[in-house]
């Protein structure tokens, strides 16, 4: 009997070595209830995908062509002879973030998987040492590696590549490379795809060393990496010969003698390139035709198929561009010998015709506005009210012709109707409103004229004299209605009031209906002693009314 100890251990180091891949491979596609250890005492066992497995005398095989087991903890093989079997048709498997870290177990699935085209073993716990793997060991039927954030060693790369002498793509991305050694020894003659994306390399020689040790190499993907520059003393022609697809997006540099550089490249006619600080000063058009115009060869940019009206557009614009600078390149000649020497383009700002750039102008302040000619005076006012805080009741406006004001044709002339559209004016770009303010309305109040009661007397005798005597009857009429300021009601008015009021204060008299177009009010100072010439003066305007 089995002590719980043991089971114990056992589980632990069942843990600890993880899942086997024939073991993964039965519980994610074995259709049978039967369970792995009643399946394999009788037979060798197959499992399948899908819903019509393959009978044979050796057992069941996978119909499927891919077997996707990722995030399952696999660290080891398991029965690789049973794998063999069910994997016979298997052409991809994905083996990604497990738990391998064994290079004996890699190589035994390898050799477990002999159709095996494309094989995914990123994210896996692999030893960063070297390990020498048999010499007899070989793998020709792999075609893809990915090895992403294995953090395997440059050294066990190549040794892996010896063995897959017909691998055409490898996948080292994510794997912290700082440097391309170029004493690995080694020259792979079939690798044409390589991405090595997110890694550390920071100067362009280390992408030259991968041309050396990839002599066929036709696209490389090197996105986020901190390169520098696309320079370096190696002949592209002889490190990188086929290369016709580029990535470099996220990159560091920041001339665009980077960019002639990779003119140089013979084969070059795709490239990807975004965020750089070479181009982040740059609008999106801008980087567009810069590109293109020194690029001469490209026909992808940013995934885009270049047309040939797009190639000549950016031709003609690069040399625009080029043509008000001092820092001429190269490629602007090349250009202008094509087409020729292009004189900037006029620039023309098309708007509404109705939207008209207007000066206005309020108490030495100024602003310069686009305003819509199709509204009326009134909205036009309101408009200015809110920028100028004016009471839109006090707010005057005049409108100045720009041009006939300066040749002398033509004044400020006033807006007053408010019905009346804004276009009517026919307004121009240039013109003035110059705004104003109506004078505050007069307030109603009682104004005194004082007047010296003696000489109201002496000229109101005066008067009356000189109309008794040298007037006729007609006369003497009109006289007396046009200079006498008094009648009955008034006088009557000014006797109550005369015996209201105390010694020296003063008498106001209310002449609004008698003297419209003079004050409103006359103040009379009275005094006591002058009491009886008031009132013969009075009297003797009585009798003045009486007569007439």
């Amino acid at each position: 009997m089995v002590s719980n100890e043991n089971i114990q251990i056992n589980m632990a180091a069942t843990e600890v070595l993880g899942r086997s891949f024939s073991d993964a491979l039965y519980e994610r596609y074995c259709d049978f209830e039967s369970t792995f250890d009643d399946l394999k005492n009788d037979c060798d066992i197959v499992f399948f995908v899908g819903s019509s497995p393959k009978q044979t005398e050796s057992g069941l095989i996978l119909n499927a062509s891919t077997v996707v087991l990722t995030d399952e903890r696999i660290s080891h093989v398991g029965d690789s002879r049973a794998v063999a079997i069910s994997c016979s048709h298997v052409e991809l498997v994905d083996i990604s973030s497990n738990a391998f870290s064994d290079w004996h177990e890699i190589s035994l699935l390898l050799s477990s998987l002999p159709h095996v085209k494309t094989i995914n073993l990123s994210f896996n716990p692999f030893p960063s040492n070297l390990h020498i793997l048999p010499v007899e060991l070989q793998w020709p039927n792999l075609n893809t590696l990915c090895l992403n954030g294995s953090h395997i060693g440059l050294e066990m790369i190549v040794e892996l590549l010896k063995k897959t002498l017909n691998l055409e793509e490898l996948q080292i991305c994510s794997n912290d490379y700082t440097k391309i050694s170029s004493d690995y020894g080694f020259q792979h003659e079939s690798l044409k795809r390589l991405y090595i994306s997110n890694n550390n390399i920071t100067d362009w020689q280390s992408i030259c060393r991968l041309g050396h040790l990839f002599s066929h190499l036709e696209t490389l993907i090197a996105s986020d990496n901190p390169l520098e520059s696309f320079r370096s003393d190696d002949d592209v022609n002889i490190c990188l010969p086929y290369l016709h697809t580029l990535s470099v997006d996220k990159v560091q540099v920041s001339e665009w003698d980077d960019i002639v550089a990779l003119t140089k490249l013979p084969c070059l006619n795709a490239l990807r390139i975004h965020l750089t600080p070479l181009l982040k000063p740059y609008q999106k058009d801008e980087r567009f035709f810069l590109l293109l115009g020194y690029m001469k060869n490209i026909i992808k940019l940013n995934g885009s198929v270049i047309t040939a009206n797009e190639r000549e557009t950016s031709e003609r614009r690069f040399i625009r561009y080029y043509s008000q600078r001092d820092d001429k390149p190269q490629r602007y000649f090349e250009l202008t010998e094509k087409h020729g020497n292009l004189k900037p383009l006029v620039d023309i700002k098309i708007r509404a015709p109705y939207l008209i750039n207007v000066r206005l102008i309020y108490n030495q302040i100024t602003y310069d506005k686009e305003i819509d000619v199709r509204q009326t005076v009134q909205q036009f006012k309101k408009y200015l009210h809110e920028i100028f805080q004016i009471p839109l009741t006090r707010l005057r406006l005049f409108y100045v012709d720009d041009f006939a004001f300066s040749m002398g044709v033509g004044g400020p002339e006033e807006l007053k109707y408010p019905r009346r559209v804004l276009h009517t004016y026919n307004i121009h770009d240039g013109d003035q409103f110059h705004v104003d303010l109506k004078p505050d309305a007069p307030k109603p109040q009682h104004s005194n004229r004082t007047a010296d009661i003696t000489q109201r007397n002496k000229k109101s005798t005066d008067s009356n004299t000189t109309n008794s005597s040298t007037s006729s009857d007609d006369d003497k009429t009109n006289i007396s209605i046009e200079i006498s300021p008094f009648s009955f009601d008034s006088l009557q008015k000014l006797t109550e009031e005369k015996s209201t009021n105390n010694n020296n204060q003063t008498t106001t008299i209310e002449l609004d209906y008698l003297y419209p177009s003079i004050e409103k009010n006359i103040e009379i100072k009275v005094n006591d002693d002058d009491d009886d010439d008031l009132l013969l003066a009075a009297a003797a305007a009585c009798n003045n009314i009486k007569t007439k």
